[in-house]
């Protein structure tokens, strides 16, 4: 696409996110492109999202499968009447590239700036390649990199990691956390504990993913994958040689970021990233139409227009909320190991809204803290200590 006018949004990354803000500008009536290195590269990820979470603008057909009963297995096991949907995230991938009225340019950004001469109110995005590529309003969606926003966050951060399998099977039922321990290695002589997440994918297969939710320093992946064998193995089910992997890594306490001037971060720059589960594409797509609407409003001024979107990603509840969920992970990274199986037993015993508002909502400020003092009321005293410990603690600068 020639770039001498400028488009009204220019996503930097072509991943589900970026491609969801882009979709959903040109649906509005704006102007858009993308930046990517390799825009038309497959999403290799597997995406679930509890059905409520998803924006109404999705067609139910990107559905590939719909489970009405989840079970999660701590120390009882708990069936969730909330159905959870799993993508088919070739078909998401299609839908939301297929709109020729977003611009694709193959680069890598490596900074903006603004353009002498250009147009009132726009900046430029300078790819490797010494090309500028002008917008009004630019968009990092280039995940926990921040390639505009900051960077990588310094230090140690805690991240979800999983090793996953698929295979040809239809006998399976969705389990949302198995942390059943029959995967060789014990939690109460000090092993980080981890679940296996088990869901049908369609087109009669189902993945088997072992998961760590959450550890700093991650759990490596060779370790899940010896875990995961183990555990397939203790069950009699066959893994054949060919059979496909899924190899997964979230940052899960990225610092909040706003981001300056003409920039918006979005996705897991931001973060979207649930700090306590490692979910985010959902509330992404969600909150794409929002962050559209605040730009839309306030263009042709593009430093106005970034402004206001960042102010509908981070109003003041979300801000409380992401705190609270973030004292809620530190909480659970310091737990004995043999202990997180308690931990989400009570969670999971709690009412579904109490679950819902802590899991999904990103603004229900009472919600998300009935949820935690419901938690603590049901804990044992040992638990208790523990919670009010870290609910009192200061999250440190290194983990903010």
């Amino acid at each position: 696409m020639p770039h001498h006018d400028p488009v009204d949004v220019l996503v930097v990354g072509a991943g589900p996110t970026g491609r969801a803000l882009a979709h959903r500008a040109v649906a509005s009536g704006l102007t858009a492109a993308v930046l990517d290195p390799s825009p038309a590269r497959a999403w290799p990820a597997t995406y679930g999202a509890w059905e409520d979470e998803l924006p109404g603008w999705l067609p139910p057909a990107l559905h590939a499968v719909r489970s009405d009963v989840v079970e999660v297995v701590a120390r009882r096991t708990h069936r969730l009447d909330r159905a959870y949907v799993v993508l088919d995230t070739p078909g998401l991938q299609r839908h939301l590239s297929s709109d020729d009225r977003v611009g694709v340019v193959t680069g890598a950004a490596v900074g903006s700036r603004r353009v002498i001469g250009g147009a009132a109110g726009t900046v430029g995005v300078v790819a490797r390649t010494g090309e500028t590529v002008p917008a009004r309003v630019v968009v990092d969606a280039s995940g926990d990199r921040r390639t505009l926003t900051g960077g990588r966050a310094p230090g140690d951060r805690a991240a979800q990691t999983a090793v996953g399998v698929v295979l040809d099977r239809t006998d399976l039922p969705t389990v949302f956390m198995d942390w059943s321990v029959d995967h060789g290695r014990d939690p109460s002589a000090g092993a980080w504990p981890t679940f296996l997440y088990q869901v049908p994918l369609g087109g009669g297969r189902v993945l088997l993913e072992e998961t760590a939710l959450a550890r700093r320093p991650a759990l490596s992946h060779d370790e899940l994958r010896s875990r995961l064998a183990a555990r397939l193995a203790a069950r009699g089910i066959e893994v054949p040689a060919d059979a496909p992997e899924e190899v997964v890594t979230i940052a899960v306490d990225t610092p909040r970021t706003r981001g300056t001037g003409h920039v918006i971060p979005f996705g897991a720059a931001v973060p979207l990233i649930h700090p306590a589960t490692g979910y985010g594409l959902a509330a992404a797509l969600r909150m794409a139409d929002p962050v559209v609407a605040a730009i839309a409003a306030h263009l042709p001024d593009g430093r106005a227009a970034a402004t206001a979107a960042r102010e509908v990603l981070w109003p003041c509840r979300a801000r409380l909320v992401h705190h609270l969920r973030r004292r809620g992970l530190e909480a659970l990274l310091a737990l004995p190991p043999d202990r997180v199986p308690d931990f989400f037993d009570r969670f999971f015993s709690l009412p579904r809204e109490q679950q819902r508002a802590y899991l999904s909502s990103r603004t229900d400020l009472v919600g998300v803290a009935r949820a935690q003092l419901a938690l603590f009321a049901a804990a044992d005293p040992p638990l208790r200590r523990h919670l009010l410990r870290w609910g009192a603690m200061p999250i440190g600068d290194a983990h903010a």
